[in-house]
């Protein structure tokens, strides 16, 4: 004798069971998450009824168990970015970011220019150039321009970067709410650039292009065209003098 609907209230928290198995209950120990958590709950669900998915099959497909599908949807854990844009995948579906006014945000740039130890810079700052590259202390010599012009040769721009809009502002008025890519900071280093009115024919001092730890800038070992020189011999400035 076949069972009447009524008999039997079915809920969303419970799958249709497949032939030749036993009903599958999936875990539904009651929410207990807040809006944010309920929101990434109801996109998992939301994945899962797209694909006709149980619990069980996304986490066969997650290499998770059930149990872990269970909490994320009930808000007892959360899953992290990875995994959860991994499951937007599987339901060919992607995590964006939108401001208050739904506008979607976009990431910030992967290509941003980055300091001389490859790390990026800090992301609350502003960065900005201010003229080519010179050893800390250089800027009182007489060879600072010798140096600053080799400098511009190597297109290493002197990168500054800091908290102060004021100064940012000054020298790169453009996106604020990015970090500029290294052509960027040599296009603004060129836009500051005068050539000196007189050569200035001075040895640049070893010391002066050893590298610094203060440094958050190109190494200094990048004015050697051909390799840092032995101490036997000479150091050649950029203008062809030596000493």
């Amino acid at each position: 004798m076949g069972r009447n609907q009524g008999d039997r209230m079915e809920t969303d928290e419970q799958d249709t069971p497949r032939p030749g198995s036993s009903a599958e209950h999936e875990d539904d120990a009651g929410d207990t998450g807040d809006a944010g958590d309920a929101e990434v709950a109801g996109l998992i669900r939301r994945v899962r009824r797209r694909a006709e998915w149980s619990q069980r099959d996304l986490a066969e497909q997650l290499g998770v168990s059930q149990s872990a599908v269970a909490k994320w949807e009930t808000g007892r854990t959360t899953p992290s970015a990875r995994v959860l844009a991994r499951i937007l995948t599987l339901g060919e579906l992607r995590l964006v970011a939108v401001d208050s006014t739904g506008a979607q945000v976009a990431a910030m740039r992967s290509d941003a220019a980055r300091d001389a130890g490859g790390r990026r810079y800090p992301a609350h700052m502003f960065v900005w150039t201010e003229g080519w590259w010179a050893p800390p202390g250089a800027d009182m010599t007489a060879w600072i321009g010798a140096i600053q012009g080799r400098s511009r040769e190597l297109e290493l721009p002197r990168v500054r970067f800091g908290s102060d809009r004021m100064a940012w502002r000054a020298q790169a008025p453009s996106e604020p709410d990015d970090h500029p890519t290294w052509r960027e900071l040599v296009e603004q280093a060129k836009g500051g650039w005068s050539q000196p009115s007189r050569p200035l024919r001075f040895p640049i001092p070893a010391w002066a292009l050893a590298d610094s730890r203060k440094s958050r800038n190109r190494s200094p070992a990048d004015f050697w065209t051909r390799g840092a020189p032995t101490r036997s011999e000479p150091v050649t400035n950029p203008l062809g003098r030596t000493g």
